[in-house]
């Protein structure tokens, strides 16, 4: 009988994906297959086809976007947007916006998804040490990766807006205080102020967001408690869009300047003009459980 050695790699790609045979609940056959099958899931995300043009062109764009909030800049001051509505090109600024947010998200998550590959692998390895010689590459690849997602994310989150989401983390909570423009809501007015806050402040800690891309929360605080009531609504609004001002600005002034714009960033490494400087004015924000954000303004 002849015996020779392969590497183990190579044996799993020879295995014949076609045969079955029945195997006991409890074999040890099915959780070493599994793993495998781990560690071999890992090829999937390797030797990928280059983005091409246009996929950078639309990287570029979204990271030109975003740099300036998540919406587009002339609407996210709540309550000021009628006028708005029928500028030229507005729906398409819109469109704009929700592609780039679009595209932030999907980078976020396939980046998310490729750390629960390498994970399981990792997984697979312990449970199955043999198998280290052969993951270990692998892993390495993956790694690689991972990385340039990690780079690729980035670029579409700007550094400030983190930072405002940290200082927002550690406010006291603001007193209430009788100003006038409260009177519409009555008895409600002080409850409906720590809900605001609370929102508010909620949103904003865990966002990557502008802070005012979050008013919109507080907007619709003080609409539920209103009611239908029309009475000291107006007066309502504008003094609550005031406290979200003044929430904001005390932490604007005492924080830390925002790190250096990137340089060799994803797209800039893939681009030769990506190199200029933006010139066209034009949101933004990760978080361990995926994306935090304020319902959007009303179109």
């Amino acid at each position: 009988m002849n015996q020779f050695d392969i590497p183990f790699g190579e044996a799993v790609e020879r295995l014949c994906t076609n045969c079955r045979w029945a195997l006991f609940t409890d074999s040890p056959i099915l959780p070493l297959g599994a793993a495998v099958n781990d560690v071999d899931s890992l090829t999937i995300w390797l030797d990928r086809d280059p983005e091409d043009e246009d996929d950078i062109k639309a990287e570029r764009d979204a990271a030109t976007a975003l740099a300036t909030g998540d919406y587009p800049p002339h609407i996210n001051d709540v309550g000021n947007t009628d006028e708005d509505d029928n500028e030229a090109g507005h729906d398409e600024e819109w469109e704009r916006y929700d592609r780039a947010r679009d595209l932030r998200y999907g980078r976020l998550s396939h980046w998310r998804r490729l750390h629960s590959y390498l994970i399981r692998s990792n997984q697979a390895v312990a449970d199955y040490p043999f198998l280290a010689p052969w993951a270990e590459g692998l892993q390495k690849r993956l790694t690689a990766v991972l990385d340039a997602e990690r780079r690729a994310f980035a670029d579409l989150v700007q550094p400030a807006r983190l930072l405002e989401a940290a200082a927002v983390r550690v406010l006291r909570t603001p007193q209430f205080s009788g100003d006038p423009g409260f009177a519409g809501l009555g008895a409600e007015a002080e409850r409906t102020f720590r809900r605001a806050w609370y929102e508010w402040s909620r949103r904003a800690t865990w966002s990557w967001q502008r802070l005012e891309d979050h008013e919109f929360s507080v907007y619709t605080v003080v609409s539920d408690a209103l009611g239908r009531r029309r009475k000291g609504k107006p007066e309502a609004h504008t003094v609550f869009r005031q406290l979200t001002a003044d929430w904001i600005r005390p932490r604007r002034a005492n924080m830390p300047p925002a790190p250096p714009p990137r340089r060799g960033s994803w797209w800039q490494s893939r681009h030769p003009l990506s190199h200029a400087p933006a010139t066209t004015s034009r949101n933004a924000t990760l978080s361990p459980s995926g994306r935090h954000q304020s319902s959007p303004p009303t179109r």
